[in-house]
């Protein structure tokens, strides 16, 4: 969760607040004025808020031409998704201030809905390449988009980063076997697709989670999916939103939230504490006992020690970078279960992209270690826990 410590840190990376010494809270209630006086919660909203993005959403909730209003499917969809969107509830807003490290803020999102679309059921699976044509994910968003506009106005989308046009169905028939997707042989033309059309814009089929949608939103955000250590194999992070795995059950919605976003992703995006990362240009290589650093989540930036670590690695024309993250199973996180070191680095596909070499479970006794050889650079990596309670680890790396 976003705490009075990671926005002190935020502000200190935009040269808002000294880079160095102690902030009292009573400077920072006398500097901005929070209501109710006094208030830390209040002044933790304005701090971030002096320093966050503005990216609302419309959430547009969509009903197949000549359907009927079916308010056992509809009920729950509408009300998690107003919830979630709520300020307060616990949900998306609150996951992308938090995971974004406080840059990203979707307050002002609106719910919109139900609109019936001009597509009947029987004639939305599919995409312009399959046979039978359906409209794809982009046609399904473009009928939302244009049944909002005939609701509410031309400008319904004023002010908004993009559209998440929700459906309530995932075939454009029923008998699809169970487990199906549009992989499954005969089934395509009939796939309701709902993802990032990659035009910033979203459509959402279900299960509707914290899980898929935050994924689908990461893509609006310029996030990728993540890839295995071949370099190619999506969805393959064990601890990332952009690949969906380790999400836990949210327990306001029952519903699967989580997890965060990677320190990789992070900071592509700009989203990380830069003065919290700690950089070697390659020099650990040439060290005989290599490099050993402290550790710790990114969530805990009062903790004394480094919220990531990457290194160089260089062995003639061969360069990248390695990004260490040291995950506890707590907040967004919780459903990895364990306390992990990830191994990672950038993968070329997308362009540059977060692939996952490898990972350790940090051990439970203070002295044992745990480590793993990531064979395409020959370096062994090692951590231990530095204190009791497993706040800090102490990170090790080394060529072979």
């Amino acid at each position: 969760m976003s705490t009075l410590m990671g926005a002190v840190e935020r502000l200190r990376g935009r040269g808002q607040l000294p880079s160095s010494g102690t902030v009292s809270v009573k400077d920072l209630l006398h500097r901005f004025q929070p209501s109710p006086k006094g208030s830390v919660r209040a002044l933790l909203l304005k701090m971030f808020g002096s320093v966050s993005e503005k990216h609302p959403w419309a959430v547009i909730l969509c009903r197949f031409k000549g359907s009927i209003p079916d308010a056992a499917v509809e009920g729950p969809i509408e009300r998690f998704y107003r919830e979630a969107f709520t300020p307060g509830s616990g949900g998306l807003v609150e996951y992308w201030r938090d995971v974004s490290l406080g840059v990203i803020d979707i307050t002002g999102s609106r719910v919109f809905g139900w609109v019936e679309v001009e597509i009947p059921r029987d004639k939305a699976g599919g995409s312009p390449t399959s046979v039978p044509p359906g409209p794809g994910r982009s046609g399904l968003i473009d009928y939302a988009v244009n049944a909002l506009k005939r609701s509410e106005g031309d400008d319904a989308l004023k002010g908004f980063l993009g559209p998440i046009a929700v459906y309530t169905q995932n075939w454009s028939k029923d008998g699809a076997p169970a487990g199906a997707d549009w992989s499954t042989p005969g089934w395509f033309p009939f796939w309701i697709d709902g993802s990032a059309d990659g035009s910033g814009r979203v459509g959402v089929t279900p299960p509707h989670n914290g899980n898929i949608t935050a994924h689908e939103m990461g893509h609006v955000f310029g996030m990728n999916h993540d890839v295995d250590s071949d370099l190619e194999t999506d969805y393959r992070d064990p601890c990332c939103i952009m690949s969906q795995n380790g999400p836990f059950i949210h327990p306001t919605w029952q519903r699967n939230f989580g997890p965060a976003v990677c320190l990789p992703h992070l900071m592509q995006r700009d989203w990380m504490y830069k003065r919290r990362v700690y950089y070697d240009n390659g020099d650990w290589l040439s060290q005989a006992n290599g490099i050993t650093l402290p550790l710790a989540p990114n969530i805990d930036p009062i903790a004394r020690a480094n919220l990531g670590i990457k290194l160089a690695y260089k062995q003639g024309e061969t360069t990248w970078d390695y990004y260490l993250e040291y995950v506890r199973a707590t907040g967004w996180n919780q459903g990895i279960g364990q306390s992990f070191l990830f191994i990672r680095r950038i993968a070329p596909k997308y362009g540059g992209t977060p692939a996952i070499l490898g990972s350790m479970v940090v051990p439970s006794a203070l002295g044992a270690r745990a480590a793993f050889v990531e064979p395409s650079g020959n370096v062994r990596f090692q951590v231990e826990r530095f204190d009791a309670d497993g706040r800090i680890v102490k990170v090790s790396a080394k060529k072979l």
